[in-house]
């Protein structure tokens, strides 16, 4: 694995004015790949040097990272930062390029959607969740509950688990626009930290009584504990 001690890269046609920090954040690395042929492996430069360079909070910078990470782009790993995956240049290229083409949604209108997707996904997961899927569901939760308990960041973790309920829905499509919606999701939870720690214990109660009801086959007991955990967001779009 080769780590690039380079100089950020800025140049005036990766940039747009009022463009989200986020996206900032992409054309800067969009930028850094074409101009120094970076490769599968490669390691990209540390999230304090990417803040300093762009004089943004290190959550943007995440948020940007965390944005490329849901697309597949890059991944990050424990220990060693963010590398750039095996998809190749050219098709790297254009899917950082449709990223930055995508519209910024408003907020109130991410919630609808997730609302839409997530509340028919629950329903299709009881019914439809196999065994490996809800391993996987499982999987999620208990990486939640961890980093709560251990007073780490959970917002990912959060978002994983709530795409592995989709996921466990046996529908690619519902999958699929759940992964789309979910790096603009991030980046508005972490804009606004919306997150409120406090509630930490109801959301791993939250949490435990829709793997419940999925596993035990219940459709309805799942919509109605998704419609429970939900109630705060819907509250706080209404503001």
């Amino acid at each position: 694995m080769i780590e690039h001690g380079l100089k950020l890269i800025t140049t005036e046609q990766d940039y747009e004015i009022d463009v989200a920090p986020e996206n900032d954040v992409v054309s800067e690395i969009r930028a850094l790949i074409k101009k120094h042929n970076l490769e599968a492996g490669d390691k990209l430069p540390s999230e304090r040097k990417l803040s300093e360079k762009l004089g943004v909070s290190r959550n943007q910078i995440r948020a940007g990272i965390q944005k490329l990470e849901f697309y597949g782009i890059i991944e990050t790993l424990p220990q060693s930062g963010s590398i750039i995956t095996g998809i190749g240049v050219p098709s790297m290229n254009t899917m950082m390029k449709d990223v930055l083409d995508l519209d910024t949604p408003d907020f109130n209108a991410l919630v609808e959607t997730r609302v839409l997707i997530e509340s028919q996904a629950v329903q299709m997961a009881a019914v439809r969740c196999t065994e490996e899927s809800l391993k996987q569901l499982e999987m999620a939760h208990q990486n939640f509950v961890d980093c709560i308990t251990n007073g780490l960041p959970s917002l990912i973790e959060d978002m994983k688990f709530h795409l592995a309920i989709v996921k466990a829905s046996e529908n690619t499509v519902l999958y699929g626009l759940m992964k789309i919606i979910v790096p603009d999701i991030i980046g508005h939870f972490n804009k606004e930290d919306i997150c409120d720690r406090t509630q930490a214990i109801k959301l791993v109660s939250e949490h435990t009584d829709i793997v419940e009801a999925i596993k035990n086959k219940k459709s309805d007991d799942a919509l109605e504990a998704l419609n429970l955990h939900f109630a705060a967001l819907r509250k706080y779009t209404k503001k």
